[in-house]
């Protein structure tokens, strides 16, 4: 486990609109205030199309990281995350919802959000972090998959 305090900056509150492509929204606005590093501590909405890293059965191995991807239609779900930026200075948000598929009766869904599309509206609070310097990398057990890293 590693702890940080953080420093925080500016809140920003994001409002997507139907049709919006949710991550593309988020780099961008968070690349409109300068933002690089920050917290997503509210995240929630209706999509209308979502793809995610997630599972829709047992797998075989539940240590192994998730390969596969599940699409949901006409899901409203919440979630939360961070933003960090790349090594080419690329705004990343790195999200995690938990949606409920319209089609399903409402049954969930979770996992790392690979795309999205906004149905009615996704409203975001942002936070920015000022320190310390956060980014992503992969951690010797994580078997490749990339975690936020704290430096300082």
């Amino acid at each position: 486990m590693r702890t940080a305090e953080i420093t925080t900056g500016r809140r920003l509150l994001v409002v997507l609109e139907p049709g919006d492509d949710v991550l593309a929204a988020l780099a961008t606005a968070c690349a409109h205030h300068g933002v690089v590093q920050a917290v997503i501590g509210t995240f929630s909405g209706a999509f209308r199309r979502a793809r995610l890293i997630a599972a829709e059965g047992p797998v075989a191995d539940p240590e192994a990281p998730l390969v596969d991807a599940v699409e949901v239609t006409y899901a409203e779900g919440i979630g939360s995350g961070t933003v960090t930026t790349s090594p080419d200075g690329t705004v990343v948000p790195h999200v995690h919802v938990a949606l409920g598929d319209k089609a399903r009766g409402a049954a969930s869904v979770a996992g790392h959000l690979l795309a999205g599309e906004t149905h009615y509206v996704v409203e975001v609070v942002i936070d920015e972090v000022l320190a310390p310097a956060l980014g992503r990398a992969p951690h010797p057990d994580s078997r490749g998959v990339p975690i936020l890293t704290i430096d300082g």
